[in-house]
């Protein structure tokens, strides 16, 4: 009986691993919750009841150098594994730390530390701007304006019709993410070696994380760390053609 256990065993860790060494996450697109991909969560558990939500960000942006902004359209699918039933969605817009009144300059303030918001010549409000948001609802092929309030560097979008556990739904943003000089800032824009330099760094609108513990995450970006969910990307960056990415 041992021997047929400890064979089995084998077996299923070897097929295991022949499934790692054959998936490739950039042959075919948006793979990642396919059965193949042995890093998907639903393809291993760690309890029973587990889940967390599925997020699929298509996010094409164009640099403008002269202006230093971003200029970005954001397609964002998101899959309600939760058993719960949501009737609200919640933005992270972590660069509006930066913007003059934040959350993070009257803690530093307070604090008698240093902080650095604008530099003449720069956007008096930097950070991102939400020029469109627009809501796909399951069950319907049309678009429509989304209800949200912005509280510094969190979004608050009220669903018009709640997502229930496993429906999909879907999210359109045109957004502008300011960059500036402020050297308290991983995001900016700065001179090296005689040459313009950009670091780009939680530059788009990012949802917050939904799950068992904690529900929402809806803290304010204090320039600490902070987490998100696990999901797939698919990015196009168009800089002038002097640039290297």
């Amino acid at each position: 009986m041992k021997k047929i256990i400890l064979a089995s065993l084998l077996f299923i860790y070897s097929v295991s691993i022949i499934q790692a060494q054959n998936y490739n996450p950039l042959e075919a697109p948006n793979s990642y919750q396919s059965a193949d991909n042995p890093h998907y969560w639903k393809n291993k558990l760690p309890k029973v009841g587990y889940w967390q939500q599925d997020v699929h960000y298509r996010i094409k942006a164009t640099i403008d150098d002269k202006k230093n902004d971003i200029i970005a359209d954001q397609k964002l699918s998101y899959w309600n594994n939760s058993p719960d039933e949501l009737t609200v969605l919640y933005f992270h817009l972590y660069q509006n730390a930066y913007t003059s009144g934040s959350y993070l300059e009257s803690f530093r303030r307070d604090n008698k530390s240093r902080f650095v918001t604008k530099k003449k010549g720069y956007p008096e409000n930097m950070g991102t701007e939400i020029k469109n948001f627009e809501i796909q609802y399951p069950g319907s092929k049309e678009k429509v304006k989304a209800i949200y309030q912005i509280d510094n560097t969190i979004l608050k979008c009220e669903l018009k019709q709640a997502l229930n556990p496993g429906e999909k739904i879907d999210i359109t943003i045109s957004f502008i993410t300011h960059w500036d000089p402020a050297n308290s800032r991983r995001f900016a824009v700065y001179k090296t070696f005689g040459q313009k330099h950009f670091n780009g760094t939680h530059w788009y609108p990012r949802i917050s994380v939904y799950d068992s513990k904690f529900g929402w995450t809806t803290d304010q970006h204090l320039g600490k760390e902070f987490y998100g969910d696990f999901g797939t990307y698919d990015v196009e960056l168009t800089f002038p053609n002097n640039y290297i990415v």
